[in-house]
């Protein structure tokens, strides 16, 4: 995978773990697998758009707020 799925999904944990959430209930909210999300984490898989708006909801964050710290 690239390098910037992999640090999106650095960021993922980052900000799941700053509320105290497990993989598990991220998953719930987001009506998805917990082994689905723990691909996002890993890097193994691409986030798409509407994953990263339903995600940033969850995790309140930004959307693009990952990209602008990247650009730096």
């Amino acid at each position: 995978m690239e390098r910037i799925v992999i640090e999106f999904g650095d960021f993922l944990k980052d900000k799941r773990l700053a509320k105290g959430y497990s993989q598990a209930h991220v998953a719930k909210l987001l009506n998805i697998t917990q082994q689905r999300y723990s691909l996002y984490e890993l890097g193994k898989r691409e986030p798409g758009l509407d994953f990263i708006i339903d995600v940033a909801q969850v995790l309140d964050f930004k959307p693009g707020e990952f990209f602008d710290d990247y650009r730096r």
